[in-house]
């Protein structure tokens, strides 16, 4: 019997963002669920994510995830570092990152990625609030390689996201608290990553020196041809079927 697929979304998303992959996924015979992140649900207000932190969210797919026996869980961005932590707790029959986010030590922020992340992060209290991103930040930070026929109704599906996890996860080492960090010695599961070149919110610098952390831990894939919103641009379905065939004998 196959095992359980979980997907974890991103920043700024829910998890009809899924929506393609879970298609093809429960195709191949897998059985597959999407979950909302706490704060992310449809008709929640900006104001349920204020205060939330990574660890909130780690635990909520914690849960769903004991309901099954080692499920696999896909996480996008955020949801690949959650995917990563889930890992570390040794819950797992593989783990799919999708452009993750990255723990430390690894530095995530670049210098492409200034001019379009300045703006919140100079937001003074932004740890305790809620915040949105601009279209102007995400058609460069998330969808430059969609088409830009499409990049509005991208745009309009974009919810808020947690000050609090912004910081957590954008400052690497910095972050003292320790929130980001994860256990690689603990992790028994195979973890496959796929990473865009061309990605520039998740650098394709900061995923090569996560690969290097990782190590033989991580089977890792990069494609020239993507941005971060591998989800949806040209060729996923290409990526879809990368993950099915790197799946198969793991969940033999």
């Amino acid at each position: 019997m196959r095992p359980q697929i979980i997907f974890v979304h991103g920043m700024w998303c829910r998890p009809s963002v899924w929506a393609q992959w879970q298609g093809e996924f429960e195709a191949a015979g897998y059985p597959c669920t999407s979950i909302a992140l706490p704060g992310h649900a449809e008709g929640e207000r900006d104001s349920a994510l204020e205060n939330k932190g990574i660890d909130d969210y780690v635990d909520a797919v914690a849960k769903i995830a004991a309901q099954f026996e080692r499920p696999v869980v896909i996480g996008h961005s955020m949801g690949g570092f959650i995917a990563q932590k889930l890992a570390s707790r040794g819950v797992l029959r593989a783990a799919v990152l999708v452009n993750s986010a990255t723990p430390a030590p690894v530095f995530p922020l670049r210098a492409k990625m200034l001019p379009f992340t300045t703006r919140p992060f100079l937001t003074w209290g932004l740890w305790r609030k809620s915040f949105r991103i601009l279209r102007r930040e995400a058609d460069y930070l998330v969808f430059n390689k969609m088409p830009e026929t499409g990049r509005a109704e991208l745009f309009g599906q974009l919810i808020a996201e947690s000050g609090r996890v912004a910081y957590q996860l954008g400052f690497g080492p910095l972050n003292l608290a320790g929130s980001n960090r994860v256990d690689r010695d603990a992790i028994n599961c195979p973890m496959l990553f796929l990473a865009g070149a061309q990605d520039n919110i998740i650098p394709v610098g900061a995923s090569r020196s996560m690969a290097a952390w990782y190590g033989k831990r991580l089977d890792y894939r990069e494609y020239p041809e993507h941005g971060h919103w591998m989800l949806d641009e040209p060729g996923w379905k290409d990526r879809v079927a990368d993950s099915l065939a790197w799946l198969e004998p793991v969940c033999a």
